[in-house]
């Protein structure tokens, strides 16, 4: 395993009333300014898949998959 040096998001949450008001811009612009500040390199988000309108707003804003979980139930 290689040191690697990222900021975690494990969730990331903006009530429905208050969607597509430039609520999730402004925190997504506060966490890249906060991680430049700290001095990481990259910001790592999780986020479920089935969430097809938050996969939307993460690639507008600049997040790119970079890699999958998948799972299996049996």
């Amino acid at each position: 395993m290689y040191e690697r040096d990222y900021l975690d998001i494990d969730e990331l949450c903006v009530d429905e009333t208050q969607s597509r008001t430039g609520v999730g811009t402004a925190m997504i612009d506060f966490i890249k300014t906060y991680a430049a500040e700290q001095g990481f390199s990259r910001i790592e988000l999780n986020m479920w898949e089935f969430n097809t309108d938050a996969l939307e707003f993460y690639e507008a804003a600049g997040f790119k998959t970079c890699r999958r979980y998948l799972e299996m139930y049996i």
